[in-house]
């Protein structure tokens, strides 16, 4: 019987990798596995037809963010994915992170020689987060030998070959596929996400969705909200656990709503539906510089502009010259301000129609999950 593990430092559905991992291996196992790491402290209830033949185990401890106790569970949890293998002896393993690809190489190295390991890092440690010079020198050295110890590697973008690798790669031992999502345009169409979450029908809808801190815009929009401008209603959706987040939803009701984690079929809906998806990241981080992020990808498929931050070089260079949306300082509150109302006078200054054909063109999953499957059919022979 062949079996694939798949391996999530988080809820599997925090992104849309669970998505294209089980489209590419659909046929390829008779059995698949996700272990992943509830940070709510509650599983997932698997209602989405889309995971009915796959079994799933979670990790459940959880901690305050930012404090001592996040430390002593991600040593847990490693330990708890180490004691997992041992127990379950794959020959074919999927880490998505760095944050569980060591035990993963511990088991093949040290237990099963025949194990497979395909490293998936979605994002470049130590270019991720705000951290000192050593630290993030440490990080990105441990994960460079990460890198070289896997059997194969999938790359979002060329980071690792631009200023990140090491160690050269040979090019069987590496595939860039970009955190994309397949073209859904006619289902998401049919969702009345209005009526469904109740969201007002006069208002210009912003959404902020998925994992939020303050590298992903905090202060930028929260001053925004707090203008409470007429006519702009901003909707957040994922799994936000930070107490402070949930505060300042309250106390901004009357613009803002928090919807929790919602399906993904219904984020796409929201923004299909919205005036323009800002998606701010901190260009001090060399991740953020380089790299594409996924909703991005999500919104070329609906055909909504993007307001990115100066200085995210690769991905504003595509969208402005493309005239796809804009970009502004990380901080300036003010030209943000400025494009959206520019926008609402004048909606036609941007082609929706072109964001989805370019996105057919170059982005559509369905062109890269044949390599992806074929990756997978090699390793787990």
């Amino acid at each position: 019987m062949k079996k694939g593990l798949f391996l999530f430092a988080d809820y599997y559905d925090a992104t849309s990798s669970a998505i294209r991992v089980l489209r590419a291996s659909k046929g390829l196992f008779d059995d698949v596995e996700f272990l992943y790491w509830a940070r709510t402290g509650k599983e997932r209830d698997n209602a989405d037809p889309l995971y009915e033949e796959v079994r799933f185990e979670a990790f459940k401890k959880t901690a305050k963010p930012r404090s001592l106790g996040v430390l002593f569970l991600f040593f847990s949890f490693q330990y708890w994915i180490f004691k997992s293998l041992l127990q379950r002896k794959p020959t074919f393993v999927v880490s998505f992170t760095f944050f569980t690809i060591l035990p993963s190489l511990l088991y093949k190295y040290f237990f099963n020689w025949r194990c497979k390991v395909i490293y998936d890092p979605r994002d470049y440690v130590s270019e991720s987060f705000r951290m000192n010079a050593i630290i993030a020198g440490t990080l990105n050295f441990v994960d460079n030998i990460f890198i070289k110890l896997s059997n194969f590697v999938i790359f979002p973008d060329r980071q690792y070959f631009i200023y990140y690798g090491r160690f050269s790669l040979k090019e069987n031992k590496y595939l860039i596929i970009p955190n994309s999502t397949e073209d859904v345009l006619e289902i998401v169409e049919k969702i009345d996400i209005r009526a469904k979450y109740n969201l007002p029908k006069e208002m210009y809808l912003i959404p902020i969705l998925g994992y939020f801190s303050e590298t992903r815009g905090e202060k930028i929009l929260f001053e925004l909200i707090e203008r409470k401008i007429p006519n702009l209603y901003f909707v957040f959706a994922g799994d936000i656990r930070d107490e402070k987040y949930l505060t300042f939803f309250d106390k901004n009701a009357n613009n803002v709503t928090y919807l929790g984690k919602i399906p993904y079929l219904d984020a796409l809906a929201i923004m299909k539906n919205s005036l323009l998806v800002p998606q701010l990241y901190d260009p001090i981080l060399k991740n953020n510089i380089y790299g594409f992020a996924t909703k991005y990808y999500d919104c070329l498929m609906v055909g909504t502009p993007i307001i990115t931050s100066i200085g995210m070089i690769e991905m504003s260079n595509e969208i402005e010259s493309n005239n796809f949306g804009w970009a502004v300082g990380y901080e300036d509150t003010d030209e943000l301000q400025r494009i959206i109302q520019v926008y609402i006078q004048n909606p036609n200054i941007i082609e929706k129609v072109k964001l989805r054909k370019y996105f057919l063109q170059k982005y559509n999953y369905t062109i890269y999950v044949k390599k992806l499957r074929e990756v997978y059919s090699r390793f787990s022979q």
